[in-house]
């Protein structure tokens, strides 16, 4: 999707279809998941750090490597222009 394309939709289109090809987009609930999840298996520091950034800032979906851990907090994604990074340069 290019930048032109991202502000033809609305948000809610424009982020599950970015969803789709970037794993760094993810939803309130799969961050919850993961943070539960880190609980279970005593990664108690990753859970609070998690659950630290959702509390404080919520959105429906946030930028967030899993693979980083604590050295990546979860980033609310809020308008359309927080996805441009997410879009193909226009050609």
């Amino acid at each position: 999707m290019t930048i032109k394309e991202l502000y033809n939709k609305n948000f809610n289109e424009a982020v599950e279809e970015l969803a789709q090809i970037d794993d760094r987009i993810t939803t309130y609930e799969t961050l919850i998941s993961f943070a539960k999840e880190n609980i279970d298996n005593g990664n108690l520091f990753l859970s609070i750090h998690i659950l630290k950034a959702v509390w404080e800032k919520p959105a429906e979906f946030y930028d967030y490597d899993y693979n980083m851990g604590t050295l990546e907090t979860p980033t609310p994604l809020l308008l359309i222009s927080d996805l441009e990074d997410y879009c193909e340069e226009q050609k």
